[in-house]
């Protein structure tokens, strides 16, 4: 099979081949919209992304929260095409959520003389970032502690939660399930926040729309999920990750409903497997691709510049497929 080149990319998004040279070098004179549609073909093609031979490369480091979790791979997969384009080399390393080892690798990062670190940080690690990286360039991504002036690159969470519940709503749903995620972590207090903004404003009653603890984790978000339907009998259930959509989807094949005509279900992420459920599931589409490669690119013009730090909210949004059926309006 040929490797994939420039023209191959450029052929395919019908744009010339120095346009898609600029984007993957990280150059002006592109566009964000195009620029993310010639680094997602890059993706598609199996681009391989080098290190440009002029450059002498240099070290950032990556601490995600769990390598086993594949929104995240594709964030990473989106910094490192910005920083390989620019000379870097990555560290990367997995925390699982511990905030002892997530330390532990801060130190060592620092030790190692990095050129700067991409967080997505686990809860209780705010003092880390807050004493010890007072020089060092730094980007949060998917979560971050607003309690620090930190750029990050987040989701717009509460309007994702908002459209989720619209969508229930407009299918008839008033007695709607949310399997939140760890409401220590940004993502899972932000996500629930949402939901329950959203019902004040929808008008939905929320005695009827119980909050579950699934804590991003498969495990328990299928013991919450099977709990809250025998209390409460939900038409509905937004779940908050992509681990959590697959503890909801087995609590309620376990329990015997059909989805969707027992049970509606929203996931989150849109993985490959959604696809080819039965049902397809209807699912939160997050840019994952996309906020990896702004957070690269925020930590180059950190590293290279002193601008202005100012942080980016990237919309998600619901890909419709067949895990949602209208109900009759009670």
């Amino acid at each position: 099979m040929e490797r994939t080149r420039l023209s191959d990319i450029a052929k395919a998004l019908n744009i010339s081949q120095s346009t898609v040279s600029r984007a993957l070098r990280n150059k002006p004179g592109v566009n964000p919209q195009l620029r993310e549609k010639i680094f997602k073909m890059a993706q598609d093609l199996n681009y391989p992304f080098k290190l440009p031979k002029d450059l002498e490369f240099r070290r950032v480091g990556i601490i995600i929260p769990d390598f086993s979790n594949p929104f995240f791979a594709t964030v990473c997969y989106g910094i490192e095409s910005i920083l390989r384009a620019n000379g870097y080399l990555t560290y990367l390393a997995s925390t699982d959520e511990d905030w002892e080892l997530e330390r532990d690798y801060v130190r060592s990062f620092l030790q190692e003389r990095v050129e700067g670190l991409i967080v997505a940080p686990t809860a209780n690690t705010e003092s880390i970032y807050n004493n010890s990286l007072k020089n060092l360039p730094l980007v949060f991504f998917d979560r971050h502690y607003p309690s620090l002036d930190v750029q990050s690159v987040l989701i717009d969470n509460k309007d994702i939660m908002f459209q989720a519940l619209r969508y229930l709503k407009g299918a008839g749903h008033r007695k709607i399930c949310l399997v939140s995620g760890n409401h220590l972590l940004y993502t899972g207090s932000s996500r629930t926040d949402g939901f329950l903004e959203g019902l004040n404003i929808l008008g939905l009653d929320s005695m009827l729309c119980p909050v579950v603890a699934g804590n991003f984790r498969e495990p328990e978000a299928y013991e919450a999920t099977k709990k809250a339907y025998r209390k409460h009998k939900f038409t509905a259930v937004i779940a908050t990750s992509n681990k959590t959509t697959l503890g909801v989807l087995r609590a309620l094949k376990d329990l015997g409903l059909a989805i969707p005509r027992d049970v509606s279900v929203i996931g989150f992420d849109n993985q490959e497997w959604m696809g080819f459920n039965k049902p397809p599931i209807t699912t939160i589409v997050q840019p994952a691709f996309t906020m990896g490669t702004l957070a690269a690119s925020l930590l180059l013009q950190q590293i290279q510049s002193n601008s202005a730090r100012e942080s980016v909210i990237l919309k998600a949004e619901i890909m419709r497929r067949e895990s949602v059926e209208s109900i009759p309006r009670g």
